[in-house]
């Protein structure tokens, strides 16, 4: 059994279908296959604003996403189901609870899951089913939930597990949880991805694929670092600790569940044929860098496998540091970081690290 993630920035008007399309085409093959989607792009960021700032034309907005694409898709009758979400979202946004933003928010995600469903059948012929609430049990943590695992696995097992006995393809909203008085809840901004990672740690899949805009784990933010190279292998220890110190795209808990995994992992893009693969196994070298706001100060860290432990490497990165008078933080095992006050000293560094980060990769 296979999981795929689609990101919701491949998640365009005009172009689910063929993304869609082309993820199931990879991963399914006979398989059975779990697909987890998040809110087309964009459409996440209209409803955090129609809530926060009680705007009825952001709702309008998100919604209007999904209504094109239905058109787009020939599937006209989902827009009177559609005109019915817009109504009832309209009632909550001028509510100033914390667990309505939260049920505000997450409707990116539902509604993607009711359009690529009705999409499989419709359209590419496939036996398929959304599961809209998979039983990953949260507390009340609104915003930023955490999982009750135990509770989670249980019931992931029986919904998810067993609808896929009975359909070629599963749709699985990411991103949200549900409170034990069933209140649905959010797992913080890029949390669609932890969703993919809880499901494959609790369902034991073979694979779990990650399908983004980027196509795979960088070694540096592009936007900061215009040489920064796809990265062929990380650990899941790697992984983690990027993730953790800000790196981009994923959320902090993305690889918590799979660090003792046997899932294979692979972060890419529909149309590459190549990606990262995370795996068990790492290699005691600099792999990236990542760059992060803690507190009113700029983190800039290099992250690789045990390199705090390593005396030769950790050297090599405080003497770097040591340039920018900037206060090193030793506290993780892969990852050696330094903290600036400002923004472009911290770029400038993150920048030096990399060229010797470059030297490190084949």
């Amino acid at each position: 059994m296979r999981i795929s993630k689609v990101g919701g920035s491949l998640l365009t008007v005009g172009n689910v279908l063929n993304v869609i399309g082309r993820v199931v085409g990879r991963d399914y093959l006979g398989n059975k296959l779990v697909l987890v989607v998040s809110a087309m792009k964009g459409v996440t960021d209209q409803l955090i604003r129609a809530f926060d700032n009680h705007d009825p034309n952001a709702l309008d907005n998100a919604l209007s996403t999904y209504m094109s694409e239905a058109l787009n898709l020939g599937l006209n009758d989902l827009a009177s189901f559609l005109e019915l979400a817009r109504e009832e979202l309209r009632r909550f946004i001028n509510l100033g609870e914390p667990w309505v933003r939260d049920y505000v928010i997450i409707h990116g995600e539902l509604l993607s899951t009711l359009l690529i469903e009705r999409a499989l059948n419709d359209l590419l012929g496939l036996r398929a089913k959304a599961v809209y609430e998979p039983g990953i049990v949260t507390d009340s943590n609104w915003g930023f939930a955490s999982v009750n695992h135990e509770l989670s696995s249980k019931y992931v097992i029986e919904r998810v597990g067993g609808v896929l006995s009975k359909y070629d393809v599963v749709v699985v909203p990411g991103f949200l949880g549900v409170t034990s008085d069933g209140r649905y809840t959010s797992l913080g901004r890029g949390g669609s991805d932890y969703t993919a990672s809880l499901l494959a740690s609790y369902l034991g899949a073979s694979r779990l694929t990650f399908y983004t805009d980027s196509g795979g784990i960088l070694s540096g933010d592009p936007r900061i670092i215009n040489d920064a190279v796809l990265l062929r292998e990380v650990g899941y220890d790697e992984a983690y600790t990027a993730s953790l110190l800000g790196a981009k795209k994923f959320h902090p808990r993305t690889f918590e569940p799979l660090l003792k995994s046997k899932v294979l992992t692979i972060i890419t893009d529909p149309w590459r044929e190549d990606g990262t693969y995370v795996v068990n196994n790492c290699i005691t070298t600099p792999k990236l860098i990542t760059l992060n706001e803690v507190g009113g100060a700029f983190r800039v860290s290099v992250v690789g496998c045990r390199i705090s432990q390593v005396s030769h490497l950790r050297g090599e990165a405080y003497e770097i540091m040591a340039s920018y008078d900037a206060k090193v933080i030793n506290d993780d095992q892969h990852a050696v970081s330094a903290l600036l006050n400002e923004w472009d000293d911290a770029v400038s560094l993150a920048r030096d690290l990399h060229r010797w980060v470059r030297s490190w990769i084949a």
